[in-house]
């Protein structure tokens, strides 16, 4: 299954990749190229009201679960490393906010003392979620390549 290139949802792919919710699980089909959510939340696929029709969505065909690979998203301590990497190489961000950055990874609770000092600085926060996003990507493709998935094109930010 996994030789053939499939053709990835992208959006979708890192929409699973940036699921910090442990009820929701998320894979690709192996077949379709499909990103499927599994768990709470899910939608039932009897609760139909018409409104299918207006949409471009892949339905999931049952499949054994040789056809599925489970997304696992980045854990927290995962995130801490990014974060202490961002502040470790912020050229160019005002010592100050750099302080508080290394001050809040510090703390009890580093990932949200992170997001609280970088709340009020709307340019460095933009800075963390391109750094951010970029790590995410690279984390995808990672993903992809250790198990053997071969996508049909390049993800839109290799375009």
């Amino acid at each position: 299954m996994k030789g053939k290139p499939i053709r990835i949802d992208w959006e979708e792919l890192e929409s699973a990749f940036e699921n910090k919710s442990e009820d929701l699980v998320y894979y690709v089909d192996l077949v379709t190229g499909a990103v499927i959510l599994e768990g709470e939340g899910e939608a039932d696929p009897d609760d139909s009201d018409g409104m299918e029709d207006d949409m471009e969505e892949v339905i999931p065909v049952h499949r054994d679960q040789s056809t599925r690979l489970y997304v696992v998203p980045p854990d927290p301590e995962t995130e801490g490393e990014w974060m202490t990497a961002f502040v470790k190489g912020a050229d160019g961000i005002d010592a100050a906010v750099i302080g508080k950055l290394a001050e809040a990874l510090d703390s009890d609770d580093p990932i949200d003392g992170f997001r609280d000092a970088l709340r009020p600085h709307a340019a460095e926060r933009d800075r963390w979620f391109l750094f951010r996003s970029d790590r995410i990507h690279e984390t995808i493709e990672s993903w992809l390549r250790d198990n053997g998935v071969k996508p049909s094109g390049p993800p839109p930010w290799k375009s």
